[in-house]
């Protein structure tokens, strides 16, 4: 008796590590599956509040199982977005007003810490890390998420490309981060060829800002960003946040100032209609959004930084 003891207690153990698997596994589906209820949230400070309590309640759990893609896809994704949604939009005066603070310090975290869960995820798909940072990457990037990745990893690789993008996009000066645009270029192309119609429509909102964002002498466009916020504006008009990209990275650089008045009280109207939906003055005019609940919280952005460009439009102009 006295030698089973210890295979005893190792069974016992190894038995208890594969319950809190399973367990883990059942919750991180759950969580995925309700994930976009966030997407529904018209009270932008109502999640500003909730997200990054829930965001660290799932850094818990994916500490207990680091290989969870479930988990590390909702980080990628939860981590990714709240830098979009909130901390970007906190530090919105200060990056039109080009200034370093402290809110622009900490959306890069935001950013930095999607990145590093994407690099993860990447890793338990069989793609190091050094393999990624490789110069010539991009050139076989297709190839290596097709044998590596499917349908399935669409979301994560996104919300990846998105957090990278948006991270070189406020750190401009670096020339060592925008020499990786070209590899966040290629990831989105290989999600939404794959899938134009993921995360209802982001593929086309992100790609115009990208398109926006990057320098002429990098291959970026104004024009072409111009063309793709049209296009997103035309086939997503109750997603108001893609008219607000349009203005936030399009007009205001360009410097366009009439556009910019025409632009912003149409926007200013939508956003009325929208926000007096929700909060239950249903009338003809604004019925409209009843069934589009998926971009409230989008369109909860965008009245927030609509609010932050119009104050500062003596400045800009």
């Amino acid at each position: 008796m006295s030698r089973l003891g210890p295979i005893l207690i190792i069974f016992i153990f190894s038995s208890c590590s594969m319950l809190n698997k399973l367990a883990l596994n059942s919750t991180s589906e759950l969580i995925l599956q309700g994930s976009d209820e966030s997407l529904t949230e018209a009270d932008w400070n109502h999640f500003r509040l909730a997200a990054p309590g829930n965001l660290k309640l799932i850094e818990g759990l994916w500490f207990n199982d680091q290989e969870n893609l479930n988990l590390l896809g909702l980080l990628i994704k939860g981590y990714g977005a709240h830098s979009f949604a909130v901390l970007e939009t906190e530090a919105l005066r200060d990056l039109l007003q080009e200034k370093r603070t402290d809110k622009v310090s900490r959306t890069l975290l935001g950013y930095e810490k999607a990145i590093f869960y994407g690099f993860k995820y990447l890793e338990v798909k069989g793609i190091s890390k050094e393999k990624f940072f490789e110069k010539e990457f991009p050139n076989s990037l297709n190839s290596v998420f097709d044998k590596n990745l499917n349908e399935n990893d669409r979301v994560s690789i996104f919300y990846f490309a998105q957090a990278m993008g948006s991270s070189i996009n406020l750190q401009r000066n670096n020339i060592e981060k925008m020499a990786y645009l070209n590899h966040v270029k290629k990831m989105l192309t290989w999600v939404c060829e794959g899938d134009p119609t993921i995360e209802r429509g982001a593929c086309q909102m992100f790609g115009a800002i990208l398109e926006a964002s990057t320098p002429t002498l990098l291959g970026g466009s104004q024009m072409k960003a111009r063309d793709l916020f049209q296009q997103l504006v035309k086939k997503q008009p109750h997603n108001l946040l893609g008219k607000l990209s349009f203005i936030q990275f399009h007009i205001l650089p360009m410097l366009e100032e009439d556009e910019f008045s025409v632009e912003m009280e149409k926007l200013r109207k939508e956003l009325a209609l929208w926000y007096s939906y929700n909060l239950g003055q249903v009338n003809a005019l604004n019925e409209k959004y009843s069934e589009s609940r998926f971009f409230n919280l989008y369109n909860a952005v965008a009245k927030e930084r609509f609010d932050i460009i119009w104050s500062l439009r003596k400045e800009i102009f």
